[in-house]
């Protein structure tokens, strides 16, 4: 009523109500459904509960990891840290979304790093390997244990060990998660979410030094946890279902994993933690 009211007006000269031009009923319809679509776009894909599943995919930035173990007989502590190249790291997760906002999904990710090179402070068992490489050139007795050293020899096999020691490895993680995660209604297709999760990761890794010697080949299962933020776009579909397409943060981290090092077959431990940035893909049934 309102619109025809608009659009109509009384001729000052004849009396008669007349029809303002630039208006046609086509138009007002053009009109009315912009309206209705402004209206519907401010609906989130999580405005109404129901299940979903998705995909995603981003780099892995993983923090140097310290490498540690006490010292034993016959070898010093050991304290080092590995650099590790960037990653990659790829999800798959299924959960249902409520009403409120807060989602709750199951999440399983793999990940994998490449190791370069280590820093090391404190050699530990690795200066058995400055300790073969002098019996390989002929200078100490083949058999000659460190431990079997005098303490000067020892601190300059000691010596030989420290500083950064090129190495060739990687690592892999599988990681099941249980994640809560709150989206954001902001009255528009653009959907900003927080969340995190706890879960369990399966840790394994393999490494040789330069020479070729293999340093450890071993895995770990350990408690695992994240943090994480970002924001998606929703595009609707039929019958409420839709597609949203975020851009995703996150921090991971884990307890640290026990190795066993295959230079003296006695444990160790490193650190795991960093940031994945990435892409992701959920679609809402």
């Amino acid at each position: 009523m309102y619109i025809d009211e608009a659009l109509t007006a009384v001729s000052p000269r004849t009396g008669v109500a007349v029809r303002r031009p630039g208006f046609s009923n086509g138009m007002k319809a053009v009109l009315v459904g912009l309206a209705l679509m402004f209206i519907s776009s401010g609906t989130s894909v999580y405005a109404v509960d129901g299940p979903y599943v998705g995909v995603g995919g981003s780099l892995s930035l993983l923090n140097g990891s310290d490498v540690t173990a006490p010292a034993r007989e016959g070898y010093p502590s050991l304290n080092a840290n590995t650099a590790n190249d960037t990653g990659f790291a790829v999800r798959g997760m299924a959960g249902y979304a409520f009403p409120s906002g807060f989602r709750v999904e199951g999440e399983i990710d793999y990940r994998r790093h490449g190791i370069d090179e280590m820093d090391v402070k404190s050699p530990g068992a690795l200066v058995k390997l400055a300790v073969d490489g002098a019996i390989a050139r002929g200078l100490l007795p083949a058999g000659t244990e460190y431990a079997q050293l005098p303490s000067a020899q020892q601190a300059r096999f000691n010596d030989e060990a420290k500083g950064t020691q090129s190495i060739d490895g990687n690592f892999s993680m599988l990681a099941f998660m249980a994640n809560v995660d709150y989206d954001f209604d902001m009255g528009s297709p653009w959907v900003p979410y927080i969340g995190g999760g706890l879960g369990v990761a399966t840790i394994s890794v393999d490494a040789e030094s330069a020479a070729g010697t293999s340093l450890v080949d071993d895995s770990d299962t350990v408690f695992a946890y994240q943090v994480g933020a970002g924001i998606g776009y929703e595009f609707p579909l039929e019958e409420g279902r839709s597609i949203t397409v975020s851009l995703d943060w996150r921090y991971f981290g884990t307890q640290a994993p026990t190795f066993k090092g295959d230079v003296s077959g006695e444990d160790f431990e490193a650190t795991i933690n960093g940031h994945d940035i990435g892409i992701g893909l959920i679609y809402g049934f």
